[in-house]
C-alpha cells in the first residue's frame, strides 16, 4: 500500500478537544506503522441538513480552530492535510437552514458572482432586513421551533428525528 486517504469531519455536536487529539493520534500511529505510506486526511466542517436528528444544531463556532490546530499537528507529522473551506461550510449551513427571508440574499449573491465575497456582500447590503448570520448558522434551535422545511414530508417523521437525538445524549 502506497497511499491511504481518509475523511473526516471537525465540530460535531458533541465533539471535544480530545476526539481531535484522538484523530492526530490515530492518523500518526497509521503513518508510523507504515514507513512509507501517503497518508492524506480530507476533512470538513459538520454542517446541519434538514430531516436529520442533528437539524437542531448549528456549526461549532470552535471548528474552524479545530481545522487550523488539524492543520499544523498533521502537516509536522507528514500528513496531507485537505480541509473543505471553513467559510463556505459557512455558507452551506446558511443556505441549509434557510427560509424564504433569504430569498433576497440569495438573488443578490447571483447577481454579485456567486463567490464567498458575493455572500458577505449580500449580507451586508440587506443587514436589519434579514435575521442575524448567528441565528442561520451557529445557534442550536430548539426542538420546540418550526423549522423552515417541518411542511415538507421527509423520509421519518418528526417524532423519530427527536427520538434519534435524545439517545444521542446530546
Amino acid at each position: 500500500m502506497k497511499n491511504l486517504k481518509f475523511y473526516g469531519m471537525a465540530g460535531i455536536p458533541g465533539e471535544n478537544e480530545a476526539d481531535i487529539e484522538q484523530t492526530v493520534k490515530m492518523l500518526t500511529d497509521i503513518k508510523k506503522a507504515v514507513p512509507g505510506l501517503r497518508l492524506t486526511f480530507g476533512c470538513s466542517t459538520f454542517v446541519p441538513k434538514s430531516h436529520t436528528p442533528f437539524q437542531w444544531f448549528g456549526v461549532n463556532s470552535d471548528a474552524e480552530k479545530r481545522l487550523k490546530y488539524l492543520h499544523k499537528k498533521l502537516r509536522s507529522q507528514g500528513i496531507e492535510f485537505r480541509p473543505e473551506s471553513y467559510n463556505w461550510s459557512v455558507i452551506q449551513a446558511l443556505i441549509s437552514r434557510g427560509d424564504r427571508r433569504l430569498t433576497p440574499l440569495l438573488e443578490l449573491t447571483r447577481i454579485y458572482g456567486d463567490t464567498l465575497g458575493s455572500y458577505k456582500r449580500a449580507f451586508k447590503e440587506l443587514r436589519g432586513q434579514l435575521p442575524d448570520l448567528n441565528f442561520y448558522v451557529y445557534r442550536n434551535w430548539d426542538l420546540e421551533q418550526v423549522l423552515p422545511w417541518q411542511h415538507l414530508k421527509g423520509p421519518l417523521p418528526q417524532e423519530t428525528l427527536v427520538k434519534h437525538l435524545k439517545e444521542t445524549g446530546l
